[in-house]
């Protein structure tokens, strides 16, 4: 009888060892237990020492289909800061000459002020986001940039009026403008050609006198990667600071990838920018797994190192930025289908699977951002 169970229980042994290895890891939820077994903790937010953000838009907000109901469950489970993916952009709001449409930005900050979420608005001013009928402005630049002044301080000023509970705005800050550089260049758009280049200091300094109280951040991609594209933002903040241009914070979009940047980019990268002594958002953060498209759907493997580097980026953020300059993370969606590189199904760079069902990824991200190193 007791080789007969020795027997029953190798069989077990490699039935369990064969699965684990071929099934994808599983999250866990919940932090240590209380005396009682209940987890004390649960939710990203409650791991973190910062605030956690992601995307919404006002149309899933107002829907009370399944799917958008299950998004506002873990909205407001996993997260406290929201920013708006396209609503609050300019495309979007300037509809003519002194002809702004807020309603949907305005849709987003009562629903943030009635579940006591933070705003970041996104963006003022981007060079893919202008409407048609401002690209074919057939004005003098001097009448093209009135325009642009009168759309930012009556937008900043607009969108300052709601206030929370402690009569702080629940708009809390703004992108005032989202990729001004092309690598270490300064890009040319519409705006640099009919404003000239220092057009981004103008923008500023409007924002600013619609509002004193707004923290004003400037916005852009591989800041964190990218050595010389950081030189050349880290240039023009310090030109800002030596002249007394408004700026508050630093917006490092995280569009990266599960081996890309490395530890030692991650760590570089958030300590020179910290170094400025603004607020730093680890903005747009995403992990692609398949840049190489060398693989057809998500493997366990690339699924762990995807994990991984979530936790990297979480846990360094929060161990090299100082406490006063953390404004927090901000991931940039929920469902991989509904992130902007999903390309079909050809990558997969979101906390949550397609039934909204947390990845691996999501158990890197939430020990990130309990501190645990990775």
């Amino acid at each position: 009888m007791k080789i007969i169970k020795a027997i029953v229980l190798l069989i077990l042994s490699i039935t369990l060892i064969h699965c684990s290895s071929e099934e994808m890891p599983k999250p866990s939820f919940g932090g240590p237990s209380d005396g009682d077994g209940t987890p004390s903790k649960q939710y990203l937010t409650e791991f973190a020492a910062f605030p956690v953000g992601n995307i919404v838009s006002a149309s899933k907000l107002a829907s009370n289909s399944e799917d958008n109901l299950k998004f506002k469950e873990i909205l407001l489970n996993d997260y406290n800061s929201i920013t708006a993916e396209n609503d609050m952009k300019m495309a979007n709001i300037f509809r003519g000459p002194d002809n702004y449409d807020w309603s949907d930005g305005d849709a987003i900050v009562a629903y943030a002020k009635a579940n006591g979420l933070r705003v970041h608005g996104h963006a003022l001013v981007w060079h893919s986001s202008i409407p048609g009928w401002l690209t074919n402005y057939a004005g003098t630049d001097e009448e093209f940039s009135k325009l642009i002044e009168n759309y930012i301080k009556q937008t900043v000023a607009h969108f300052a009026e709601e206030k929370d509970s402690l009569g702080n705005s629940v708009v809390a800050s703004w992108d005032v403008l989202n990729e001004y550089f092309d690598g270490t260049s300064v890009r040319s758009s519409l705006f640099s050609q009919r404003m000239g280049a220092d057009f981004h200091k103008k923008l500023f300094q409007w924002a600013r006198e619609a509002n004193s109280d707004v923290k004003l951040f400037y916005n852009d991609y591989n800041v964190i990667g990218i050595s010389s594209k950081r030189s050349a933002i880290l240039s023009m903040v310090s030109d800002f600071q030596s002249n007394n241009i408004p700026i508050d914070g630093i917006g490092a979009q995280v569009h990266i990838n599960y081996q890309w940047p490395t530890i030692t980019d991650i760590q570089n990268g958030f300590q020179e920018i910290a170094n400025t002594g603004l607020l730093i958002h680890s903005s747009e953060l995403d992990i692609t797994v398949n840049p190489n498209d060398d693989i057809s759907e998500l493997t366990a493997e690339r699924a762990i190192s995807q994990s991984v580097q979530f936790q990297r980026l979480a846990f360094y953020y929060g161990e090299i930025v100082p406490k006063n300059q953390q404004f927090g993370i901000t991931v940039w969606g929920f469902r991989d289908q509904d992130s902007w590189i999903y390309e079909g199904g050809t990558d997969w760079p979101l906390l949550y699977d397609n039934n909204f069902e947390p990845k691996p990824a999501y158990d890197g991200f939430r020990n990130g951002l309990d501190g645990q190193a990775p």
